[in-house]
């Protein structure tokens, strides 16, 4: 499959043929970005079933990458993402992705709250959601072993955390996860997001301090993630 670049011009007022390859988990913040900075550049979406499978989505994202033509950098709105992206080539132009362990972590103002579970509007609704697994689990093996389970599996949370972003009703959200979180002992509450980061992704400067770049031909080894950013949110 060949898809279509966009040509952009670099600081320097070269013309860049990029392409942006993102989760489906960020498309809401990505396209209010768009919309209020009158970005137009070309982005392939991937849906978020791919994150809890790190080997398919490795897998996946090559398959894009190798089919891509005259294109000089990809971008990947992705963080390390248990592994994923480790082990990728960069077969047909350079790689850049950002230095952070997961989605989350590039729409954080601060760093991460220690027993915080953080969810947007798009976390909540995936079918891989921890809210709709429990209503899957609940139907086959009833609420007493369930929710023991889930209990222990959340047992290092003290608060599930939306991330107040611009792009979705937050109490209504919140409303909507309050009963699950009663069950487990947990208590909800918000925090302001910040586009900054995920901004910087469209735009630049792609620096060695936020970014990982792998030049074409390379490949993503251990090099290029173990100085993460500390921009850490990690939902276990």
């Amino acid at each position: 499959m060949i898809y279509f670049i966009i040509i952009l011009k670099s600081e320097s007022g070269d013309n860049m043929r990029n392409i942006f390859i993102a989760c489906r988990m960020l498309e809401d913040e990505m396209k209010r970005i768009m919309d209020e900075n009158n970005i137009d550049v070309p982005i392939i979406w991937l849906d978020e079933g791919y994150h809890s499978t790190p080997d398919r989505l490795r897998e996946k994202l090559q398959e894009i990458i190798s089919g891509l033509e005259e294109v000089d950098n990809i971008i990947l709105v992705y963080g390390y993402c248990g592994n994923a992206l480790l082990g990728l080539q960069a077969t047909t132009g350079n790689l850049i992705f950002p230095k952070v362990d997961d989605c989350i972590a590039m729409l954080l103002k601060s760093e991460r709250l220690k027993g915080a579970y953080y969810l947007t509007k798009r976390w909540i609704e995936s079918p891989s959601s921890i809210f709709n697994e429990y209503k899957i689990v609940l139907e086959r093996y009833g609420e007493n072993k369930v929710k023991k389970l889930y209990r222990m599996m959340l047992k290092n949370y003290s608060k599930f955390r939306l991330l107040e972003t611009g792009t979705y009703d937050v109490e209504k959200y919140a409303a909507e996860i309050r009963d699950f979180a009663e069950k487990m002992g947990l208590d909800v509450d918000k925090e302001e997001g910040d586009l900054s980061f995920l901004k910087k992704i469209f735009t630049g400067p792609y620096d060695e301090g936020d970014f990982a770049i792998i030049k074409k031909g390379e490949r993503v080894d251990l090099s290029h993630i173990i100085n993460l950013n500390e921009r850490k949110a990690i939902n276990f």
